[in-house]
């Protein structure tokens, strides 16, 4: 209901996650009129866009410090000309509308945050975040496809990793970076559900 952007705006927010499992649940028309309400509503969106050309992250500040953030979703599985599909529904109409990760392509996933965290750095981000829809639903604790996301997401300098999907709380962990010795990472590898479930 288009109340939930109105409720979580007068709670403070200013940002909401859109790419997920469920984001092509109602097709092109739910997904656009996610992003069409929200945006209208004066909210920004992260994860899901309206054209390939928009930018894939954002660069915000935060208590003074420049943040870059990056919001992506599993996909089921991705079409030859990388369009993802989304709990297993009819492929996203046009490549580039979702950022997304697919376990039978990692490199390709990998390949463009490295891209993209250039160009946040470029963009001033001081700090990077990675938010990312992971993980078995109703599952305490993390599988070995999560661990070994979060330790490359590390070790190409993502500083904070905040997952979602299992609906309950996992694990937070302190990742050390196998290529830079001076890098850490904190990971939440689900923060479980505030509202539903």
């Amino acid at each position: 209901p288009d109340a939930i952007v109105d409720g979580v705006k007068d709670a403070g927010f200013d940002l909401l996650l859109t790419a997920n499992n469920h984001s092509y649940d109602t097709s092109l028309v739910g997904y656009n009129r996610t992003l069409e309400v929200v945006r209208e509503k004066g909210l920004q969106t992260l994860g899901t866009y309206a054209s390939p050309e928009e930018t894939k992250w954002t660069v915000q500040e935060i208590n003074g410090i420049n943040i870059g953030m990056l919001c992506y979703t599993y996909a089921t599985r991705v079409t030859e000309d990388g369009r993802p599909s989304l709990n297993d529904n009819t492929p996203i109409s046009e490549a580039g509308l979702c950022n997304y990760f697919w376990k039978g392509n990692l490199d390709k996933f990998y390949s463009e945050v490295e891209t993209y965290l250039a160009e946040m750095e470029a963009a001033g981000a001081e700090a990077t975040m990675m938010y990312i829809h992971w993980g078995v639903e109703y599952i305490l604790d993390t599988n070995d496809e999560q661990k070994a996301i979060a330790q490359k997401l590390c070790d190409l300098g993502i500083d904070v990793i905040v997952g979602g999907h299992p609906h309950v709380v996992q694990p937070v962990d302190l990742l050390e970076s196998t290529v830079d010795p001076e890098h850490k990472t904190v990971c939440l590898y689900s923060m479980g559900n505030a509202v539903s479930n």
